[in-house]
């Protein structure tokens, strides 16, 4: 449900150019050296952002677009909107709104599933090892995977084993043609799998998808947003590191980077976290059955802290790596907006987007330093038009 009319509107009394966006992409569910990483100089932490008086907060036109846009969209969708913004000089401001309260929020700590967002802390790394030379974006699934009976069986199509085809690039961009582990039914999905104790192990998520689906295609011959590649990532990071995904990702992402209020909830659950609703509905999705496809919790100020991070290459030794992560590997995926290496492009703007059972989110980068990340607390409400939107008004001078 994509709420077409009321964005269009609100962008048109806004007064900036409406988006052509008939055909929306693919549902990115789950339907993207020790080094100082801390925040940005200047960078107004959350308590600072709220208590400042009203009369003293420089309310420019961007940030008060941004307010009716999120009021909007809360209030249509009877959903929960929190969304930061941070400039380049570091300043941040929050705009939030409870559509089911008809209030505006002021507590912007609540952690929710980022789901598909995840995607980038799984690529970013695949990456790292990429660039230890552990492995190579050239790399044939069948080669440096160590599980050949779980790989068997795969990709056969037509009497035709197309597994040997499969490089590690097309894992990261989903053009391998690997079948996906979901049922493309949402409702039905979460009618099998909404319980959120259920526990999935990586394997057992592998052998759904070779059960459920055929391979979708030859690899590299399209693109098809693919839930089992980035299963199969999260496979490789542990074979080669020894370590769980989880760990690879706090030691080598959160930690770096100062994310504090980020979480793998199969390993630490959170008691008492707020569930997110699909159909008015309260759930939360089994995080094993997202895994290193999409099973991270965060808060706004961490998903805004990880995406400015990845957007200076921070987490790469070689300014190469991220030059080639911006420039490279991207495909179609519908409505203009591209694919690459774990991440999404929207006219320049680099980020990614996510969906759970019960949440939407995204995180953005544009090339001038601005961010932003929001997080939606319906997975019935999407966030491809409020990032796109949000994505032109940031652009605008």
């Amino acid at each position: 449900m994509y709420h077409r009319n009321i964005l269009t509107l609100c962008m048109a009394l806004l007064g900036f150019t409406v988006l052509s966006f008939t055909n929306p992409p693919e549902g990115v569910r789950v339907g993207s050296e020790p080094i100082s990483m801390g925040p940005s100089p200047g960078i107004l932490d959350r308590d600072q952002a709220t208590a400042v008086p009203p009369a003293h907060i420089a309310r420019d036109s961007t940030r008060e677009k941004l307010d009716i846009i999120v009021k909007s969209m809360a209030e249509k969708g009877r959903c929960r909107i929190t969304m930061k913004v941070t400039q380049p000089t570091g300043e941040a401001f929050y705009a939030g709104y409870d559509g089911r309260t008809g209030q505006e929020i002021t507590d912007f700590n609540q952690p929710f599933e980022i789901g598909s967002c995840s995607k980038m802390f799984t690529a970013t790394s695949i990456l790292q090892l990429v660039e230890q030379k552990k492995l190579s974006l050239e790399d044939k699934l069948s080669d440096v995977l160590d599980r050949p009976e779980l790989l068997d069986g795969l990709m056969v199509t037509d009497s035709v084993d197309y597994l040997g085809e499969v490089r590690l690039k097309n894992l990261l961009n989903h053009t391998s043609g690997l079948p996906e582990y979901f049922l493309d039914d949402d409702l039905m999905e979460i009618g099998v799998h909404g319980d959120s104790t259920l526990r999935f192990t990586p394997a057992q998520l592998v052998r759904m998808a070779k059960r459920l689906h055929e391979p979708q295609f030859k690899p590299g011959a399209q693109f098809k947003y693919t839930n089992t590649n980035y299963v199969l990532l999260g496979m490789l990071i542990e074979q080669y590191t020894s370590l769980t995904f989880q760990e690879y990702i706090r030691k080598n992402i959160l930690q770096r980077a100062g994310l504090a209020e980020t979480y793998f909830p199969s390993m630490e659950p959170i008691p008492g976290r707020a569930p997110g609703y699909w159909q008015g509905k309260p759930t939360q999705m089994p995080a094993t059955l997202a895994g290193a496809a999409g099973e991270i919790v965060s808060t706004l100020d961490d998903m805004d802290l990880f995406i400015r991070s990845w957007a200076r290459g921070d987490f790469y030794i070689s300014k190469a790596m991220m030059e080639e992560v911006r420039n490279s590997h991207y495909n179609p995926m519908g409505g203009g907006i591209t694919y690459g290496l774990g991440v999404v492009n929207i006219g320049e703007v680099l980020g990614h987007g996510g969906q759970t059972f019960g949440f939407q989110s995204y995180m953005g980068a544009l090339p001038n330093g601005t961010s932003f990340v929001f997080g939606i607390d319906d997975a019935n409400e999407s966030a491809w038009n409020l990032a796109m939107i949000v994505s032109e008004l940031l652009k605008t001078p």
